[in-house]
């Protein structure tokens, strides 16, 4: 069941590196929880979320994160072991490696999107990775 679908959604705010996929935002500009939508799924409905802010991110610069400088200390959950499976598949390359000649081939199918409950310093996030228009690993990450 799709209730979304055909229905007003809000400004679409951002696209994701991965191809079709957008996020709308339902009340721009507003600071609390409200709705998220993603568009771009083969079914035509949109996904939602409940969040303050939400942010599409790319495979390449989750690894620039993680696998750069510092990358170690950053907090590791399910979204983080089954992009590396992921990687692992793809890529052909080993555990704690970047993705070196696939990344191209990941960027156009994967992606993360992180949701926070409000703006400004977020001891908690909600994290989902998503490829091929299905949701690999979903998580709630922390600074501490």
């Amino acid at each position: 069941m799709c209730e979304a679908k055909g229905k007003p959604l809000g400004q679409k705010v951002e696209k994701a590196t991965a191809r079709g996929y957008s996020l709308h935002d339902s009340q721009p500009g507003a600071t609390g929880m409200r709705t998220y939508y993603i568009t771009g799924f083969a079914d035509g409905c949109p996904r939602q979320l409940t969040a303050a802010n939400v942010l599409l991110g790319s495979v390449s610069l989750y690894e620039v994160l993680h696998y750069g400088p510092g990358g170690e200390h950053l907090p590791k959950a399910e979204t983080d072991r089954a992009y590396e499976k992921l990687k692992r598949r793809i890529c052909r390359v080993g555990r704690g490696k970047p993705c070196g000649a696939g990344l191209r081939r990941m960027e156009k199918n994967t992606f993360f999107v992180s949701a926070y409950p409000s703006f400004g310093d977020a001891k908690s996030w909600k994290e989902l990775l998503i490829h091929d228009g299905s949701v690999l690993a979903s998580t709630v990450k922390s600074n501490g």
